[in-house]
């Protein structure tokens, strides 16, 4: 019974397409039919067509072999590590580029300087005078009692040296010890920290003259006394003047050109023509 409808069906479906045929002949001036004909019969037939002649290809062009997309796949992952490798490279050389021209002056001036780039990347919270380690360390050629400074002023010097970092003491510290001049009056002093006044960002400057000249608002420098620290680096200036309560002769309190609380990159200077080794 289901042989009889199939076959019914099919004699239909031809007649149909017959008289669809002859109607197409017939009316080949009739826009509608020819639309009908086309668009319900000769498109798909088209497009079933383009389809298998597409599948019969795809069977003709053999799969990749998987060794050699797994071959593709390791060259592109090599290469993408070797970009990316590149580009930390590019941003530590910019890193560098962008700190060192801050300190061009400093180099014009100095040119015997052997500056080395720093970024602060520790800070102690039981330091009580705002010490800081630095990234770089006797791989750098970094030595203890290097000056530390930005391009506003000395910072403080390099106290602990361990292979890839290095601990500043900063001249807020009653440890330092840093020959220094009044710019102005050309009057020599000691820069040494004092308790009191390194949580207020200020150092202080002791053992001036009895009838010291240094003012207020004047200019601190370094005087390169003692080879340890470069001539003419900046110190800050002059806040307040006051007598020394131990000695009652003349200090100065200074305020720094930089607040080593506040600083993230720094340069060291390694070398420079006049360095003393200190044991």
């Amino acid at each position: 019974m289901k042989r009889t409808w199939k076959k019914k069906g099919f004699k239909v479906f031809v007649t149909v397409l017959c008289i669809v045929c002859v109607l197409a002949a017939l009316t080949a001036g009739n826009g509608y039919v020819h639309d009908f004909v086309t668009g319900f019969l000769i498109t798909p037939i088209q497009q079933t067509a383009a389809g298998a002649v597409a599948w019969a290809g795809s069977l003709l062009t053999p799969p990749r072999d998987r060794m050699e997309l797994e071959t593709e796949n390791s060259r592109l992952e090599a290469e993408n590590k070797r970009l990316n490798d590149l580009l930390v490279d590019y941003y530590d050389v910019k890193r560098d580029y962008e700190e060192l021209s801050k300190f061009y002056d400093i180099k014009k001036d100095n040119p015997s300087f052997t500056l080395a780039t720093a970024a602060v990347i520790g800070r102690d919270p039981n330091e009580n005078f705002y010490g800081f380690t630095l990234d770089r360390g006797m791989a750098d050629n970094i030595e203890i009692n290097s000056p530390v400074l930005t391009e506003k002023g000395l910072v403080g010097w390099v106290s602990e040296v361990s292979m890839h970092s290095c601990k500043v003491t900063t001249i807020l510290s009653p440890d330092a010890r840093i020959a220094a001049a009044d710019k102005k009056v050309s009057e020599n002093g000691v820069i040494c920290g004092r308790g009191d006044l390194s949580d207020k960002g200020l150092t202080y400057l002791t053992n001036l003259r009895d009838k010291s000249k240094i003012a207020v608002n004047d200019m601190v420098v370094t005087s390169g006394y003692g080879g340890i620290y470069p001539e003419n680096i900046k110190v800050g200036k002059v806040k307040e003047m006051v007598s020394d309560s131990c000695t009652g002769m003349p200090a100065a309190v200074i305020e720094p050109f930089e607040n080593p609380q506040e600083v993230s990159s720094v340069v060291i200077v390694k070398d420079f023509t006049g360095k003393e080794t200190v044991q």
